[in-house]
Order: C-alpha cells, then structure tokens, then sequence
C-alpha cells in the first residue's frame, strides 16, 4: 500500500518555467509559515505527474519530508491516498517526533491501516468507539502537523479526479485546519471528461475561497518546447528539431506522453525522417503502444501484462510469487527499456510511465488471460499480507469467473464493513451490491447483501438506488424479505420527502401477504412505516391513525429499538402547534433511546425533530441544544441527509439572531453541496432561503427584471410568487393572486409549507389592507396563537404567529391587536430573534399610527425608534425602509397617476428635492444602479424628458 514520491521519468523535462517559477514562489510561502495547495490539473499525459515529481524531487534533496499517495480508479478503498501518506509517515518518521501524539489521539487511525500499532502498540486498546469522520480527520491531521512542526512538509496526491467523497471530505478537513504552518499540498487532477467529475469539481471549488489554495492548469509544449525535447531525447542538431517540431506538435497536441510516444514509434521506422516519408503518422497513440507490445516476447508479455493487472505501481515480489524470479525482473527491465515503466530507485520499485500505458496493456489482454492474471495476482497478495482486503476483494472479483468466487464475495464483504468503519457509506454500498451479483456458495446470501447494499445507499444519500434495490428484493418468494423491503423503501422515501404512494403501496401488499399476527414485532414495523408513508401522501389522518396503533403496540411488546422505529415514524404526523408539545416529548424520547441504544439512525431524526418543534414551540434552550447535536452528528457520520438539514437548522438560526451573511453563506453552501445530491429535491428550499434573505437585506430588486407581473400561475408556487409581487409592491398583481390563492388555500393545508404559506398570504392581506382577506386569514392564524411560523422543516422561520395576527386584528379594526403583539414580542426575544424583534416592533408601530385612538399602549415614534435600532444593527434594509414610508393605506395609494408605484413616488419627490441616484440610494438603503433603473422607469411613464420635468409632473399631480 506504501507509495513512495512519484520518480521522475528518464526522458527530458523542458518548457514548464512559468509554472516551475509559480511552484518556487509558493514554497517561499510555505517557508513562512503559509500553508499551501496547488492543484494541477490538464488532460491526461499533458505532464501533471512529471511537474510535480520535479518539485517534489527538488524539495527532497533539500531535505524537505515528502509524502505521497494516489488515488485509483479501479479500487475501491476509501481515504487510499491518505493511507499511503500515514504509512509512509510512519515508517520515515523518528519514533521520538510521532510519539508527540499520544496514542489515544492516534488510535483512531487503526481504521486505516494496522501500521499505526507499529508506532502506537497501545492504540488498539484505546480505539473504542472512536467511529467519526472529524475524530478520524483530526487524528492524522495531529500526526501531519507533528511532522511539520519538525520541518517543512510536502503531500503529494495524485489523480485527485478519481478519489472518492470520504477523501475529499478528509482533504477538506486538512486544508480548511491548517493555515499557519509549513505545509505544502501538491494534488494532480484530470481535468477533461469523462474523469472530471461534479463531486471533486464541488470540493476544490469550496476550497478555492481559502487563502494559499492556487491552481495550475497545463497545457501542452509550445513548438519550441517540442524542439527543445527533440534535441535532448532524440539527441538530433537544432536544425533538425526545429523542422520537425512543427509536425509533431501538430500529431500530438505538445502532449508530452503523446510526444514521447510517438518519438519511439518514429525511431522503429528509422527516425525523425520518417516524418518526411509516405509512411502514416500512427492514428492514435494508443496503436503506437500496441505495436510496441506487440514486439515483446512472451515472458517479457506475461511479465508487462502481470505487473499492469497488479497496478500502476508494481512490488517485483509480488509477481514472483507467480512467476519465476528472474523472469519477473527481466521483464520489468524490458518494460523500463522500452518506456513503459519506471523504476523507483530509492524503494526499488516500478511504476508505469503514466496510466495511459498500463491502460494499454489491459485493453490488449483477452478476457480470459486478464482473469488468469487477476487471480495470479490475488493469491499473491493473500499469501503476503491478507489484510489488504480492498485489494483482494477487486482482483477475485475480476477472476470470480475461474472459481473465485467465494473468495470474492468474503473479501468484498470485508472490504465493505472496512468502508463502514471508515464512515465510506456510498463507497460500502457498491461493494455489498458487487458481492450480492456474484454467485457464490457461501458467506451472506444475496438478500443479505443487497439489504446492506441499500442501507449504506441510504446513509449515503443516494436514495433512488437504494429504493432500486428494495424494489428489486420486493420481488422476493420469501414474504418477510419482501415485507422487510417494503420497510426499507420507506426509509429511503422519507429523508429526500418522496411521495409515499409506492412505499404505502409496497407496504400494504407486503403486509397483507405475510399474514403475520399484529403483534408480530416485524408487522408493527411494518404498519409504523405505512403511518409515515401516509403522511408524505397528504393523508394526515391516516397517518396519524396507523402511527398511533403501530406505537401503542411497539410499547406494549417493549423492544427498545422497536419502540425507537415507531417514535421516529409518528413524527411526521405534522408541523402543528397542537401537536408539537406531543411530538417534541416523543422527539426527546427517542433521543434518550438512541443515546442508550448507541444508534444515530434515531439520534438523527430526534435531533432535526426536536429543532423543528422546539421552535414551533418557543423553546429556545430546546431548539439550540437540538442544533448542537444535530450539527454533532451531521460531522460525524458523514450522511449527507443529516449534513444537509443540520445547514437548514443553522440557515434559519442565523436568520432569526439576525446574522443575515451567515444565513446566506449558509445557504449558498446547501446549494453548492446538495443541488446535484438529491436529485433537485433542494431547489425549492434554496429559493424560498434566498428570497427571505433578499428581502430583508434590500437586495430583492435584482429579481425584479425577471418578474413581469404577467406570470402563468400554472407555472409557479403561488405563495411564493405572491410573496414577490408584495414585496416588489406590485400592488395589482398581488391583489390579483392573493384572490386566486385565497380561494385555494385548503390545497395547502397538509402540506410542510402551511404556514409559510399563512405567513406569506398575511404579509399581501395586511400590505394591501384587505379586511375580507384578513377575515379569511384570522382563525387559522389563531390556531398558530402562541407558536412560532415555521416553512418546512427549518427551512424558512417567520416568527411569533401572534404578530401576524396582530397585524390581521389591525386591518379589521380588532381590539386584541395590542395583546397580541405583545406576546408576540415576548416570544421573539425569549428567543433571541433579533430579526423577529424588529420586525413586530415595526408592525406594532405601523398599528398604533393607524389606529392613534386604540386605547392605552407604547407610543408609535418609540415603537419605531426602537425597531430601527435593531434594524440598523442587524442590517435589515426592508424594516428601515418600511419604517420612512407613507403610512397612508395601500387602497389609497394604488391610485396613482400614470401607472407609478408606490416606491417610484418615494424616488420622485426625492428627484423633486435634487439628490442624485448615489444619494437616492443611500437615503432608501438600494443601490445607486437600483434608484437609476427607478428613475429611467419614472422618466419613461410619465414622458418627462429630464428629471426637472418628472419634478414638475410630481408638483402637478400633488405627489410632493
């Protein structure tokens, strides 16, 4: 598994000094203390490895400790090149510099490799229940910083295109933890398809925003480049390079291993002259391989082929296990001869030039010899070292079809729990699946295997495979397999809030043909999930009818994890205030269970349960004791399900303190990680975060080319285009809508996004003061009295229900409105809601002008003086500007001459008054550009050729 620095190939280096002279400027950045990350990346063979091999060398014979490691497409271990990393850390480290960490900061890493008991020999007593990814993280990060703290430190990680998501995560880590010390990472990517991936794209995209983090992009060598190459490899006069560089730059691009290659094939048919002869360029680099295959002898053959099935890099000792020893190094000799090895002086090793090469040699061997050679392979290495399970796992695999095929499945196996150790769901749940496809006579059978195929799917994120996988295992003769997926496709249904009509429907037929008791613990399972499934049809009777039953016989049977299944799936019955004191106890329940139970599949749900309905409730010691351990969890076990709504939890937490940055980076953070995750599933959440925070940061106008008030209401989600017509005070189209909503609000009733949708319809009713609306409105707010207004599951936060009551009790003249807001402002600032607090302390004030005669209570201007201090402070633009507005009614403002909005008033009579955009801006907390676009929309309606004339028509028409 240890890999050494990547040796520098025997051919000439030339051209690169603008990168070289970037690398030398980042390690005098690295000698100050700054850590630093370069990423090359280019297409393949365009010389990534080679750039990097020459910076590593050159540091290494500066005595600087240089570590590498490198990903692997056909391999499957999750954190590979990290391994590799730690074992050579701990086979050229003095002893005396890695005993600085102790061996319970260490112990985590034996899940990584058994080297570390070679350093640590207690470690393995102290490992417990060391199980998370940033316990894991942080303990090699204290073995790499112990190294720095000695000297200067290089990693080197290569094709970083193919790693898999634990490694980017445990990259991540590494550079977001470090930035004052003496560490450079030099990582090589693929930057060209099929390699390139979304996955790594995301991960260096989020790292780019880190200071000392650089990319180099290659390209290939210039025509001069390719003639100085000419002169060195080809040993052939300047004249003749320059003549014939031109040709080869075109044949090959400047790729240096296209360039290198086509250089042998022209000195087999007699040299650089064969350029000018009739003889045809090879059509592609791979054929010029292929010819040069084609001329080794057999052993020579046997020996390439081997060492190409073993990997790109290639221990003599392994394949002498199988073939003769003599013969093996003859035959790596040759290779290195011919250009397509490299041999590794310093651990004596080989490696192969570049992975094109060893590409090659597999795409010539037939089926059945490249089977053989996997076999030859494995039995080797299980002869060696038989924990290198990932390994054995991939090449019995490839030879399962020549009686291998239990040992591929006991490896596979092991191989898929060492992934699940390692917090490597996606990367377990192909291994499972793979060893579920082999036919095999012993180990789990192919239901066991394909059940733990989907489970990892699930902790994994992707949920569509792994209700692939339950349907498909539905289709069992066994009644209970069937059953068993039924439950199964209903977990993976839930976390990504799919429909629940097939889940239902698979559980109800499943059911129905068990024929088990109703006690049966598997059949009270079963009607559990049916409850939850019901739910996410819509049909929260149901729901609650079943998940009742199913619980009250969990307790009865008194089977912990049992009763855990029914307290988890029961709270899904609703986001309702006369539920939420019920279900946040069942939330704090089935905590504490899984807590005793050690089980985070419960501890989840409970921790994202608890958050929703502790706000609801009001409960702020509740809701951010619920964010703590959900953002725990979310870290630890590595499941982008729980990582994505712990990044809601704490969106809406920022939100309503009133860090409206942090909400939005927060935000823009779920969309970057999750928007490809979960199938688009996360859109709407994002949009709906997005408009939140742009309105109350004044940045709403940006959108407003976009709307045109002429909108298909087919096409959009009705609140939250409503919710923008209010906001962008198109008072005719939200009048319109907020008829047309009014009388299909009952569509909405069941759904997560109720009272986001009651928020919203409020805000239109009271903007546009519309009694009936606000009649309409009144009694399901007042269902709300008491609680908090929650959009989803933490996906937008409201406030206190009782301001919007309040401010429905205002338009209708109510005497209770002054009640309400008080409580209203009791609740946000029991919660620390900074945002909420301004917010119904604006609205209060906009009460007590509208209704100077309502009897005793604070005055107006102390209302608002106190909401544009929390405004200023907090930045919330909306609240500011509302506050200096005309408090007249908007049934009075719509009549305005020419069409003109309510805001292009405010903007003329302050044209009217001589200021210009800049101080228009400033004065309405918009941009500069926003007030010019005002102006132009002003000029334009009302046929003013220049701002002086606009002024006049406002004088005219009694605007000023």
């Amino acid at each position: 598994m240890t890999e050494s620095a990547p040796p520098r190939s025997g051919t000439a280096f030339v051209g690169r000094r603008a990168e070289v002279a970037r690398l030398e400027a980042v390690w005098a950045a690295v000698e100050d203390n700054r850590r630093q990350v370069v990423f090359v990346g280019g297409e393949p063979g365009v010389g990534k490895t080679r750039l990097v091999s020459e910076a590593a060398a050159a540091l290494r014979a500066q005595g600087v400790t240089v570590l590498c490691g490198a990903c692997r497409e056909d391999l499957d271990i999750p954190y590979r090149p990290f391994v590799a990393i730690l074992e050579q850390a701990i086979e050229r480290t003095p002893p005396d510099v890695l005993r600085a960490v102790a061996p319970a900061a260490a112990a985590p890493l034996l899940r990584l490799t058994a080297s570390v008991s070679r350093c640590w020999p207690t470690a393995e007593q102290l490992l417990g229940g060391y199980d998370s990814q940033p316990v894991l993280f942080d303990a090699l990060l204290r073995v790499l910083l112990a190294i720095a703290d000695r000297g200067p430190l290089v990693l080197v990680l290569e094709d970083l295109h193919w790693a898999s998501e634990p490694t980017l995560a445990m990259l991540s880590h590494l550079v977001e933890s470090t930035a004052g010390e003496r560490l450079l990472v030099l990582a090589t990517l693929r930057t060209t398809a099929p390699d390139r991936t979304d996955a790594v794209g995301f991960a260096l995209a989020d790292l780019h925003r880190l200071d000392g983090v650089a990319r180099i992009d290659l390209v290939g060598l210039g025509t001069g480049e390719v003639a100085d190459y000419l002169v060195r490899a080809a040993g052939v006069s300047r004249v003749v390079a320059r003549s014939a560089a031109p040709v080869l730059r075109d044949h090959t691009g400047g790729n240096p291993f296209f360039l290198q290659e086509y250089l042998h094939d022209l000195v087999n048919r007699g040299g650089l002259s064969a350029i000018r002869s009739g003889i045809a360029a090879p059509r592609s680099v791979q054929d010029a391989l292929a010819r040069r295959l084609a001329a080794f002898d057999a052993d020579h053959a046997r020996v390439i082929e081997l060492a190409a099935v073993a990997g790109d890099v290639v221990d003599p000792e392994i394949l002498s296990d199988e073939l003769d020893g003599v013969q093996v190094l003859a035959g790596m000799d040759f290779g290195v001869r011919a250009g397509l090895l490299l041999c590794d002086g310093e651990d004596g090793g080989f490696r192969f030039a570049h992975a094109l090469a060893r590409r090659a040699v597999l795409d010539r061997m037939p089926a059945g010899d490249l089977a053989a050679a996997h076999a030859r392979v494995a039995r080797a290495i299980e002869k060696r070292d038989p924990t290198l399970v990932a390994a054995l796992a991939h090449h019995f695999h490839q030879a399962r079809g020549l009686g291998y095929a239990d040992k591929a499945v006991h490896y596979l196996v092991l191989a898929a729990r060492q992934a699940e150790r390692g917090i490597s769901h996606r990367e377990a749940a192909v291994l499972y699946e793979r060893a579920a496809r082999v036919q095999s006579t012993r180990g789990p059978t192919r239901v066991e295997l394909l059940a733990a195929a989907a489970r990892c799917h699930v902790h994994g994120g992707d949920f569509p495979t792994a209700r692939r996988l339950f349907e498909e295992l539905a289709t069992d003769d066994d009644p209970r397999v069937r059953l068993a997926a039924a439950i199964g496709h209903e977990d993976a249904s839930w976390r990504p809030s799919a429909p629940g009509q097939r889940s239902l429907a698979l559980l109800s037929e499943s059911l129905g043909a068990a024929g088990l008791d109703q006690d049966d613990p598997l059949s009270v399972r079963a009607r559990a999930s049916m409850g939850r499934a019901a739910s996410f049809t819509g049909d929260s009777e149901q729901a609650r009818r079943i998940g009742e039953d199913a619980l009250a016989r969990a307790r009865r049977i008194g089977d912990e994890e049992l009763l855990a299944h029914a307290l988890s799936t029961t709270l899904w019955q609703g986001i309702r205030p006369d539920l939420a004191p019920e279900l946040l106890t069942r939330a704090i329940e089935l905590n504490e269970i899984g807590s005793r139970l050690g089980d985070d599949d419960h501890r989840g749900p409970a921790a994202f349960h608890r958050a929703v309905f502790a706000y609801l409730l009001g409960d702020e010691p509740e809701w951010s004791g619920a964010q703590r351990d959900l953002t725990e969890l979310a870290l630890a076990r590595g499941q982008p399900f729980f990582r994505y709504v712990a990044g809601c939890s704490r969106c809406a937490h920022r939100f309503a303190v009133g860090d409206f940055a942090g909400a939005e980076r927060i935000s823009d953070w779920l969309d970057d990680q999750f928007a490809h995750e979960f199938g688009g599933a996360t859109e709407g959440s994002w949009g709906v975060q997005q408009f939140m925070l742009r309105r109350v940061t004044g940045s709403l106008e940006q959108v407003r080319p976009l709307i045109t008030g002429r909108e298909n209401f087919d096409d959009h989600w009705l609140p939250g285009l409503l919710a923008l017509y209010t906001a962008l005070e198109m008072w005719q189209q939200a009048a319109r809508l907020l008829v047309y909503l009014c009388a299909r609000l009952d569509d909405y009733r069941l759904g997560a996004q109720w009272a986001g949708v009651l928020a919203f319809a409020t805000e239109a009713a009271v903007r546009l003061d519309d009694p009936a609306v606000a009649a309409t409105l009144r009694p399901w707010l007042v269902e709300y009295s008491g609680a908090n207004l929650m959009a989803g599951a933490s996906v937008a936060v409201f406030g206190s229900a009782d301001r919007y009551l309040a401010e429905v009790d205002s338009v209708l003249g109510v005497d209770s409105a002054d009640q309400h807001f008080e409580r209203a402002l009791a609740m946000d600032r029991r919660m620390g809601a900074v945002t909420h607090q301004a917010e119904t302390l604006a609205a209060w004030s906009r009460h007590r002008l509208r209704h100077p005669d309502a009897g005793p209570g604070p005055a107006a201007t102390d209302l608002a003086t106190e909401a544009r201090a929390l405004a200023r402070r907090i930045g919330h633009r909306r609240i500011l500007r509302e506050l200096d507005a005309d408090p007249a009614p908007r049934t009075e403002r719509a009549l305005l001459p020419k069409g003109l909005t309510d805001r292009e008033v405010e903007v003329l009579r302050l044209v009217a008054d001589g200021l210009s955009n800049r101080e228009i801006g400033e004065r309405l907390f918009i941009s500069a550009n926003t007030a010019a676009n005002h102006v132009r929309s002003i000029l334009i309606k009302t046929d003013a050729p220049n701002r002086t004339r606009a002024a006049i028509f406002a004088s005219e028409h009694g605007l000023l």
